[in-house]
This record gives structure tokens, sequence and C-alpha cells, in this order.
């Protein structure tokens, strides 16, 4: 079977098959924070958030963004897949042993611990066994096809969660959640290749080594976007391990944890409008109500989420963690307001990348690294883990306002007021009712707050049956 010739059950029910594989992803990543959290506790946690940062500052480096290039141009042209994915393949092998080089290296020097340059080396080898899956998994999304990969995903994501529970009862620490990393990334790609052989066609060396140098060209200002955020996201908890120590990187990750896992939701949204958006190219009308539609499905998620984390925040840290967690409520807190902007930033960015103005996004982020870097040096020896999370929403906020303002010359009828009012006031009565309710367990304060809102949104109109109709259709 050929790309081309998917037929019409690749058109619709895609984002019910993403949205099942990134639940699943997000209750791996869930878990496994949990089990990190208790098991090594926050020192621990921290050397565990320290790793992870350092792998993931120079992750950029392992795919360049290719996986985004490829989901455009195989959306428009999705008889020349075979070739982009050959060589998107063989550009991602070459990055990834590259950064994965250049990884061990630098954190031999800058740390030395024979601890972590191990789990930091398992983390590079991870990160590149996912970047070189995420090429077949973008021809995939590009023809509509999104359940392909969500197979591979859940079972891989099931091996990691099992294989960490495993290895940290067998006491091996923070180094055995890399191992189970590194197992996740082999199943996974391993997997992928195989749907990826028996359902779009085989792959073409010389096509890979003809169209890779194009590739790795055009990737450039994918790969920059990258880099540009992994600074800004992992610049603090370099900062705080170096003046603060590890102690403190394990509260300000664990007030992170559901900052960063999240946003996933709004991921799967954007990734399924991503190809419709992308043939929107040229019509701002038809663009402003794709975005539209997408904007009033993310804050009817994002904003209520920053309500009830604002009112539940230390039972729910202490829920994941245990008390030893209780101080990241605070940091946690000024984080919330994050959500709906990291929604919103998702969508503006996804809205830019498939309207070929990927240049603006990377301009973006450019301005929200430096910032950060810039306010993190201010701030951070003096407020530390508090400090760190304020500047990281100060820069949110800056990229969000940077990506709303590029998005507006290529969109029509947008209009974002009436959407956060809606949203707002629902989520507002949640908090009310939230507020009045006696001591309880805190999964089941998120339930009532979470039913609520439902009722309340409907009213309102931040939510309508025909808005999960309409997803079902993507």
């Amino acid at each position: 079977m050929t790309a081309g010739s998917s037929g019409q059950e690749a058109k619709r029910g895609n984002l019910i098959y993403l949205g099942l594989s990134q639940a699943f992803r997000l209750g791996a990543g869930f878990a496994i924070n949990i089990m990190v959290m208790r098991w090594v506790g926050v020192e621990g946690f921290g050397v565990y958030g320290y790793i992870t940062t350092l792998v993931g500052l120079l992750s950029f480096g392992a795919y360049m963004g290719l996986d985004r290039l490829l989901n455009g141009e195989i959306s428009r042209r999705e008889d020349l897949a075979g070739r982009y994915v050959s060589g998107g393949l063989l550009a991602t092998l070459l990055l990834s042993s590259l950064t994965a080089a250049i990884i061990i290296g630098w954190t031999a020097w800058m740390d030395g611990r024979p601890d972590v340059v191990l789990a930091a080396s398992l983390g590079a080898l991870a990160l590149g066994l996912r970047s070189v899956a995420m090429i077949p998994v973008a021809a995939f999304h590009a023809v509509r096809r999104m359940g392909l990969g969500t197979t591979a995903h859940m079972i891989g994501r099931t091996v990691l969660v099992a294989a960490t529970a495993m290895l940290l009862w067998s006491g091996l620490d923070v180094e055995g959640v890399f191992v189970a990393q590194v197992l996740d990334g082999a199943v996974t790609l391993g997997l992928i290749l195989f749907v990826y052989s028996r359902t779009l066609g085989g792959l073409s060396l010389r096509q890979g080594i003809e169209s890779a140098p194009g590739l790795l060209r055009r990737s450039v200002t994918f790969g920059m976007n990258a880099l540009y955020t992994s600074v800004y996201l992992s610049v603090d908890v370099l900062m705080l391990q170096q003046m603060h120590g590890e102690a403190e990187v394990g509260i300000y990750r664990a007030a992170a944890v559901v900052i960063s896992l999240l946003p996933q939701v709004a991921d799967t949204i954007t990734t399924g409008i991503f190809p419709r958006m992308a043939r929107h190219l040229g019509q701002p009308l038809a663009a402003g109500e794709e975005l539209s539609f997408t904007t009033r499905v993310l804050l009817a998620i994002g904003v209520p989420a920053t309500i009830g984390g604002l009112m539940l925040a230390e039972p729910l840290v202490v829920l994941m963690g245990g008390e030893d967690f209780a101080s990241a409520a605070l940091p946690f807190m000024i984080m919330a307001p994050m959500l709906p902007i990291r929604f919103l930033t998702n969508a503006y960015g996804m809205t830019l990348t498939s309207l070929d103005r990927q240049g603006e996004r990377t301009r973006g982020t450019l301005y929200a690294a430096v910032v950060n870097i810039l306010l993190n040096l201010a701030i951070i020896p003096v407020w530390g883990v508090e400090g760190a999370a304020a500047t990281t929403l100060a820069t949110d906020i800056l990229l969000v306002s940077w990506l709303r303002w590029r998005v507006g010359p290529l969109v029509q009828e947008y209009r974002i007021g009436g959407m956060l009012l809606r949203t707002g006031v629902p989520a507002i009565l949640m908090g009310g009712a939230l507020w009045l309710l006696p001591p309880l367990p805190v999964l089941l304060s998120i339930t009532i707050g979470a039913a609520v809102y439902a009722v309340a949104g409907y009213l309102s109109g931040a939510w309508h049956p025909r808005d999960l109709s309409r997803l079902r259709r993507v």
C-alpha cells in the first residue's frame, strides 16, 4: 500500500488514536515520576531531573525538527512519502549519533560523576531511538493514518513502566530509569518500522542518500526552534543545581511534573489538526476558523486545569511524592497559569509551522530563551525555586504574546476574548465549589470540580458536544 492509497478510513478518527496514545504516554509519565519521587526521595529525584535536563538540553540535535518538516511536506505530497522518510531516517541516524557523542562528552566534562555519565549515556541512546522512530510516525500523521503508531507507543510505554518498577525495586535507583527508557525506545522503534514497512511501503537507501542533505539544510530553522526551546526549558534546572544543589532541583521538578506533562494534551490536538491547517496555506479565513476551533478546545481544558491546580496544589504534590515534597506547592502555584499559556503557544506555533512561517516561531523562541537566561541569572541566586518558577512563567507570557502577534496576518476572524470569558467564568465557579468543599481525598475533589465545570462550561458555551464530534472527525 502506498501513502496515497490510504483511502477514506485515513480521514477520520485520527485524534481518537492520538488521544489513546497520548493518554497512555501521560499516564506512564505520571507513573514514572511518582515511582522515582517515592523511591529515591527529594535529592534522588533532583539527580534524576538534573540528568534528564542535561540530555534534554541537547536533544534538539538528535532530530532537528525533521518530524515537523516531513509532516508538512508529506501532507502536501503524499506520493513522495517514501523518499522523505528514507532521507529523514538517514539524517536522524547521523544527527542522533553525533548528539549522543556530544552529550556523553559534555556530561563527563561538566559533571564527571561516573553514575551521572552512565545515566546520561543511556539517556542519549534512548533519545536517539525515539528520534529515529519520530520519522515514520511523521509520515503516518501526514497521510492521516495516525492510528498506525498507537499500538507501538502503548507497548513501548508499558515496557517503560514495568521495567522502571522492576529496576528500581532491584536497587538500580536512577540508572534503572534510563535503562528502562532504552528498552522503551528499542521496542517502540522496532514495532514502528515493522508497521511502516507493511503499510506505507519500503525504504530506499539510494533515495535516502539523495534526499538527506536537502532535508538537513531545510531543517535548520526547525532545529534552531528546538534548541532555543531546550535552552529556556532547561537552563533554570542547571542553574538551580549549580547554585542551590540537587534537593532544590528535586522540589522544582516535582512542582513542574504536571506543568510539563499536561501540555501533551495540547500537542495531541494540534498534531491532529496540523495536516488540515497545512492545507489552508494562503486561505486566511479557513485558517482562522481552524485556529479558533483549536483555541476553544484548548482553553476549555487549560483554564479549569489552572484554577484546579491553584486550589489543590499542596494535596496534589503530596499525593504524588509524599510529605517530603510539600514545599513544591508554592512553585507549582506560581507555574499553574502556564497551562493555558502553553496550550496557546502550542496552537500558535503549530499554525506558524503549518503555514510555512517556521522562521517566525524560531525567532520568538530565541527571544524567549535569551530573556529567560537573563532573568534566571538575576533571580535564581536570590529566590531559588520560586524565582525559577516565576522566570519560567514570565518567559512563557513573552513567547505566547510574540506568537499571537505573528499569527495575526495569517488568519482572519480570530477573536480570543469571548473564548476566554466563556471558559473563565465556569472555571471560577468550579474554584468556588472547591473552596467550599470540606477536606476530601484530592482525587475526589478533582472529580467534583470537573463535574461542576462540565455543567457550568456547557451552559456558558465553553464546550459543546459538537466539538467532540468534530474532534472525532479529525
